[in-house]
């Protein structure tokens, strides 16, 4: 005998309550509600993109490498917030052998080290940053950047790899509106001294 089409829908009802009674979800909190009252101590406040300039706080701290560039007439320009990136190529000339896997491989010389270098510079008026777009001190840079010539360089990353002397490849720079920062990356190969003699007169 059928059961009535209302009792069949009855069951089915209850059926899907039962199945939805097992998902239910849990209370998301269940110790007590955060309190924004600082328990009992002052909120500290920092001004936003002040960077810390003076010297004698970094004393013992090592985040920055300053570099300082110097041209041939003895100007000197130093640069406090620089990274640099070094790369060096050995030339090594592969020559295969017949009936044998493999080549020999014959050391000529290690080639000139790519230097890639990101600076930050900043308006500074009075030894202090303030809130200019730094022309000044961008103009400045640009002067050492169109040297014709090798520039000595220092700082204590690239003594690393006794890279002294750098020759300008190229540089770029774009605007940043949003701050008083204008980042400028700069590629460069290092330049060395030779002595060159000749037994011919």
């Amino acid at each position: 005998m059928k059961l009535p089409v209302s009792i069949s829908f009855m069951a089915l009802g209850a059926a899907q309550f039962a199945a939805k009674s097992l998902v239910w979800f849990k209370p998301g909190r269940t110790g007590e509600a955060p309190s924004w009252e600082g328990r009992g101590a002052d909120i500290t406040t920092h001004e936003i993109g002040a960077p810390i300039t003076d010297r004698s706080y970094w004393e013992g701290r090592y985040a920055l490498c300053t570099l300082t560039l110097r041209r041939e007439d003895g100007a000197e320009l130093e640069i406090t917030d620089a990274v640099a990136a070094v790369s060096r190529e050995r030339r090594i000339v592969s020559t295969g052998l017949v009936g044998r896997d493999g080549t020999v491989k014959e050391y000529i010389n290690a080639g000139d080290w790519a230097v890639n270098i990101v600076v930050g510079v900043q308006a500074l008026r009075g030894g202090v940053i303030t809130d200019d777009y730094p022309d000044e001190e961008m103009r400045r840079l640009c002067e050492f950047l169109e040297e014709k010539k090798p520039l000595e360089v220092y700082s204590a990353f690239l003594d690393i790899f006794d890279i002294t002397k750098i020759v300008i490849k190229s540089y770029s720079a774009t605007q940043a509106t949003e701050s008083n920062y204008q980042a400028v990356s700069i590629s460069a190969v290092s330049d060395e001294d030779y002595d060159i003699y000749s037994n011919e007169y």
